[in-house]
């Protein structure tokens, strides 16, 4: 990674750190971050999500910027993920895999690889899917494979 690129990295990731998660900021350095369609890129991205964010919308657009890889790229990214976003943004870990959910490519592609993740990787989605079925019940058919997917 280039030091420009790192900088518009460290600059998102600051502008939510520090509380701010301006919609405008955010949207502004998500178009100078490079390529973000890769599985890393995506990760990065949801690690950013912020349950203490003072502005669900800049946290949206994060999450916009991730969800513009292909199913399997973001699917891949979110698995990379999924284990801090659930401790350090369950609200937002929740959406994330709800989204997943409500779009059969991208909840076929997670039913793929959740299956072949690690142990830890498969509870943490477990867990994150059991939660959504206890909150919202119409969920259970699309968390069914996933869960038993999870094993």
């Amino acid at each position: 990674m280039s030091g420009a690129d790192r900088s518009a990295w460290d600059a998102l990731r600051h502008e939510v750190e520090r509380g701010g998660a301006r919609p405008h900021v955010i949207d502004t350095l998500i178009g100078r971050l490079p390529d973000r369609h890769d599985a890393g890129a995506t990760a990065a991205l949801l690690s950013l999500l912020s349950d203490r964010a003072p502005d669900d919308e800049g946290m949206f657009s994060i999450l916009h910027a991730a969800e513009a890889a292909d199913d399997a790229t973001y699917v891949a990214g979110l698995l990379e993920s999924v284990e801090t976003l659930a401790t350090a943004a369950p609200r937002w870990a929740s959406i994330v895999l709800m989204r997943v959910l409500n779009h059969e490519g991208s909840r076929d592609a997670l039913v793929r690889q959740v299956h072949a993740a690690p142990v830890a990787v498969k509870e943490a989605v477990r867990s994150l899917a059991e939660r959504i079925d206890a909150a919202s019940p119409e969920f259970r058919n699309r968390t069914a494979p996933v869960i038993l997917a999870a094993g």
